[in-house]
C-alpha cells in the first residue's frame, strides 16, 4: 500500500509537472497543443499471423517528428484484387494485434488495429515518478499517431479511400475526437463514419470516478491535475470541430464512465448521430464480458451497414 507520505510527493510533483505544463500551453489552443507529425521516413512488415479465414500483418511506420507508429492490419485471406472498406479501431491499452483478433465474420474488409506507446499495466506508487515523463510523452504523441497512421493506411492500394472508418472503444473512444480534428484540421484524409464506445469527457472526472483509485481522498486531487495535464486530449475540446456521422454506445451502469460525462459528449458530437444504451457495467476483453462485447460489434456493425459504410458480408 502507498504511504501517506508517498502520496504527497507524488501530488506535489504532478502539480508542480501540471503548471509547467499549463504555463508553457498558456498560448496554444488543444489542437496546437499536440505534437504534429512529420514525413513518413519508411515503414517497414513485421510478422504476419493467419488467425481463420483472416491474416493479420504487422506494420512500422516510420514518422519523422512521432517516431515509431505501429500497427496490425487484417486481411481477408485471400485478399481480393480491388481495395476494400477500412475500420480503424482504437481499444484500451492493448496491442493492435489484440484490438483486431477480437473481431471475426469481418467478410472483405479491413480491419486495422493500433499499439499504444504506453504500456498497458501503468505503474503504480512511488515509481510512476520515473515511470510519469514517458507516459506523458507517449499520450501527447498518440492522437498525431493515429491520425499519420490514418492518412498512411487510406492512401495503400488495398484500401478504400472514400470508405474509412475510426471505431474509438473505452480510452480509444476518448482519444478519437482529437485524432479526428486533426485529421480533419490538416487535410489528411477523410473519415466518413465513426463509432465513440464506452467513452466520456471531461478527464478529470474520469478519474474521480474511477474505482480503482486509492485512497479515495486523492481522487478529486488528481482528477483536477489529470485534467491540467491532458486537456487538450479532452473529447470537449473537440467534438464541435469534426464532422460525418457518429454512433455513440454506453453503458447505464458504467462504474468508469458517469453519466454526466457520457451526456456532455453525446450532447456535444455533431449530427447525424445515433445514441444507444446498453445494459451492464463498462465494455472489456475479458471472459465475463464477451457477451456484451458481442453485442456492443453487432450494434457496431448493424450501424456500419445501414450507412454504407462496409461490405454487407461483414
Amino acid at each position: 500500500m502507498v504511504s501517506y507520505k508517498a502520496v504527497k510527493v507524488i501530488s506535489l510533483l504532478l502539480i508542480l509537472f501540471g503548471i509547467l505544463s499549463i504555463v508553457f500551453q498558456l498560448n496554444k489552443n488543444s489542437l496546437n497543443a499536440l505534437p504534429k507529425s512529420g514525413k513518413i521516413l519508411d515503414f517497414t512488415e513485421g510478422k504476419n499471423n493467419y488467425v481463420g479465414t483472416r491474416i493479420i500483418q504487422q506494420y512500422a511506420i516510420n514518422d519523422s517528428s512521432l517516431g515509431i507508429i505501429n500497427i496490425a492490419v487484417s486481411f481477408p485471406n485471400p485478399m481480393p484484387s480491388h481495395p476494400l472498406p477500412v475500420l480503424f479501431i482504437l481499444g484500451g491499452l492493448e496491442t493492435g494485434f489484440d484490438s483486431v483478433q477480437h473481431v471475426s465474420d469481418i467478410g472483405d474488409n479491413i480491419l486495422v488495429g493500433y499499439n499504444w506507446p504506453i504500456n498497458s499495466k501503468l505503474p503504480k506508487g512511488i515509481s510512476i515518478l520515473t515511470e510519469f515523463p514517458s507516459i506523458y510523452k507517449g499520450i501527447y504523441k498518440s492522437p498525431g499517431q493515429i491520425a499519420k497512421a490514418i492518412e498512411w493506411v487510406s492512401n495503400q492500394s488495398w484500401a478504400e479511400k472514400e470508405k474509412i472508418s475510426l471505431l474509438g472503444f473505452s480510452i480509444g473512444a476518448i482519444a478519437s475526437p482529437a485524432v479526428q480534428h486533426i485529421i480533419e484540421n490538416r487535410g489528411l484524409t477523410n473519415i466518413g463514419w465513426t463509432v465513440f464506445a464506452y467513452g466520456g469527457t471531461n478527464i478529470g472526472q474520469l478519474v474521480n470516478s474511477n474505482p480503482n483509485i486509492k485512497p479515495r481522498w486523492t481522487k478529486p486531487l488528481f482528477g483536477w491535475i489529470i485534467q491540467l495535464l491532458f486537456n487538450p486530449i479532452d473529447p470537449k475540446e473537440h467534438l464541435e470541430y469534426i464532422s460525418g456521422n457518429f454512433l455513440l454506445i454506453n453503458g447505464k451502469d458504467d462504474e468508469f464512465i458517469p453519466k454526466e460525462s457520457s451526456s456532455l459528449m453525446q450532447k456535444l458530437t455533431p449530427s447525424p448521430k445515433n445514441i444507444i444504451l446498453l445494459d451492464g457495467k463498462h465494455m472489456g476483453v475479458g471472459e465475463k464480458q464477451k457477451e456484451l462485447l458481442s453485442i456492443i460489434i453487432k450494434e457496431t456493425r448493424m450501424w456500419l451497414k445501414q450507412n454504407g459504410a462496409i461490405n454487407p458480408n461483414f
